[in-house]
């Protein structure tokens, strides 16, 4: 909680008071219950004005209810007791929520499962306190008080804290992390992580489908049996609870379950590509990436084959240094190193797929002993068919690293059924969120439906594809590319859609193709790379990748390879 001057403490405990006041104005009206009690909307203020501001928060929502206590003809008995209860349950709260996120930075933000159920916890405590305080209160100057009443003190208390805390906390968060990047605009930019999304949109839903339930059960209670006004309420409160409870308590132990099994195992798999730029030895290094591949190893998964493959690497990254301090140069360990990382990016790469129906082949040569350039190409079911090709910033390891990391969350993305656009705004969102080295990949990626026939993708900084139609010639699609992936947080992309015929072909290629360059610093160029690809269309799509790479290094004479070529080509089968 923020401190502040006393002139700017009693302002915000004006506001807040003043806010309490006006929203709960009309409950005293129009939804009172009984002679003690009304539907109060506003009971969630208290603690949230005071997970806020502080102390002020919580003295202005009691100054508030103290002079509504006054204004509503109660006793002193009832007022000045009500104003320390008011305080009690509005500040104690905060205070525990501040203590239990004191290591977070935004202390608003519900981006875990087990931040949700501490507020649940906290809300649920909160609402017994005050309920029990209430009756006791009552009771002790000898107004009517029951169980019925503390129930329905209790139920509305727990749903206000919930219907109303869960959107201010939400609202809250993104005003924080405003002010924070206005403030310190080099830092990381706090934004809403896919678990968090997921969070949010079942805590909504859920109080959505709870007030609904409410309404329903309101109606019901109302017009078909002659109820009192608490028993009315807590029939309502009791349908709106217990619909909410299932609701979230169910969704939060299955996304419990995501989040360690899915999203956490992603987000450390997205770390370990930084692990090489840390100052530290690389003993250090390798041992941080065994620490955080080690839970994850027994999984069946891509993310268990990606994390033995890490483990794997360390393995044999350690071993060799461990060797070459004793027995061989430096420049001999930076190559065995290098042949390692070699062997795994080689063992990454997909197996190339069978079917009648389509026909594939890649082709991948880096100009360093590792590179940054991918492809990937699987089944998502047995209608639809992923193909993707990438490029990453930089070269070696770094690049290669990067490249593992990208690809496995890209490829869980599709493999979930998301558009292409769609997997790559999240892939962009992930990558974006622990990308302290500034890299980025361009991607060219797309679905192809084997039932239609229909190909859809989506570009994101890539080179563009080059399109055969039946009986034709080799042209380039011109189609919209966005930005790249993980060079900002929040992009939107488009999907495309092309309708593939049989013997049309699709080939994708990356920028190491047409920026290849002579002697004379010529690039190879689109013109030349179509004039090769029409030149070998009737071909198998083996040879005709392997042509593209012969001329491209004609082209290129004695001059090095600046940077990788990678190129994937398919084709639509006749009779499917």
């Amino acid at each position: 909680m923020k401190k502040h001057p006393l002139l700017t403490k009693v302002v915000i405990a004006l506001l807040c008071g003043l806010t309490f006041y006006l929203l709960g104005f009309p409950c005293r009206i129009f939804l009172k219950i009984s002679d003690t009690t009304e539907v109060r909307l506003v009971a969630a203020l208290p603690m949230l004005f005071s997970m806020t501001f502080g102390l002020p928060g919580a003295l202005g929502c009691a100054f508030a209810n103290l002079f509504s206590d006054i204004q509503s003809g109660y006793s002193a008995a009832v007022f000045i007791p009500g104003f320390l209860i008011q305080i009690i349950y509005g500040y104690i709260p905060a205070k525990v929520w501040h203590y239990l996120r004191r290591n977070n930075i935004n202390k608003f933000r519900l981006n875990r499962v087990h931040k949700v159920v501490e507020y649940l916890i906290i809300s649920t405590a909160d609402a017994l306190l005050v309920a029990f305080l209430i009756c006791l209160l009552l009771k002790c100057v000898g107004l009517p008080s029951n169980f019925i009443l503390g129930e329905n003190i209790f139920f509305n208390n727990l749903l206000a804290m919930i219907v109303m805390g869960i959107p201010y906390l939400s609202l809250s968060s993104v005003v924080f992390q405003y002010k924070y990047h206005r403030a310190s605009p080099r830092n990381t930019i706090l934004s809403f992580s896919l678990n968090e999304k997921f969070l949010l949109f079942i805590l909504l839903l859920s109080i959505l489908i709870s007030i609904c339930s409410g309404i329903a059960a309101y109606n019901v209670f109302h017009y078909r049996y002659n109820l009192s006004n608490l028993d009315l309420w807590n029939k309502v409160y009791y349908s709106a609870v217990i619909t909410l409870n299932i609701l979230i308590w169910g969704s939060l132990i299955h996304l419990r379950f995501i989040e360690s099994t899915v999203i956490k195992p992603i987000e450390k798999m997205s770390e370990i590509a930084m692990i090489f730029s840390h100052d530290t030895t690389m003993e250090k290094k390798l041992e941080e990436i065994s620490n955080k591949c080690e839970k994850y190893l027994k999984y069946t998964t891509e993310i268990g084959a990606l994390s033995r493959s890490y483990v794997d690497m360390s393995r044999k990254i350690d071993d060799y240094l461990n060797h070459i301090m004793a027995m061989t140069a430096e420049k001999q360990k930076e190559h065995t190193a290098l042949e390692i990382a070699t062997a795994i990016q080689l063992a990454a790469l997909p197996k190339p797929l069978h079917s009648k129906r389509f026909e594939n082949y890649a082709m991948m040569d880096p100009a360093l002993e590792v590179g940054g350039d991918f492809y990937d190409f699987f089944f998502i079911d047995e209608d639809h068919i992923a193909l993707c090709i990438a490029d990453v910033s930089g070269k070696g390891i770094p690049a290669a690293l990067f490249m593992m990391v990208s690809k496995i969350i890209l490829r869980h993305n599709l493999m979930n059924g998301y558009s292409p656009a769609e997997a790559l705004v999240r892939t962009n969102q992930e990558i974006c969120e622990n990308n302290t080295v500034d890299m980025f990949v361009s991607i060219l990626c797309g679905v192809l439906d084997l039932k239609t026939n229909v190909l859809t993708f989506c570009n994101a900084g890539h080179e563009k594809p080059a399109l055969l139609k039946k009986g034709k010639e080799f042209y380039l699609a011109q189609i919209k590319s966005f930005f790249v992936v993980g060079g900002m947080p929040g992009i939107k992309y488009q999907n495309f859609e092309l309708q593939m015929e049989p013997g049309d072909i699709m080939f994708t290629y990356t920028d190491g193709i047409p920026e290849a360059m002579n002697e004379n610093n010529e690039e190879f160029g689109n013109d030349r790379m179509l004039a090769a690809l029409n030149a070998s269309k009737d071909k198998p799509l083996e040879q005709l990748c392997k042509d593209v790479r012969e001329a491209v290094r004609t082209h290129a004479g004695k001059a090095p390879q600046f940077d990788d070529i990678t190129m994937v080509a398919f084709r639509i089968n006749e009779g499917t």
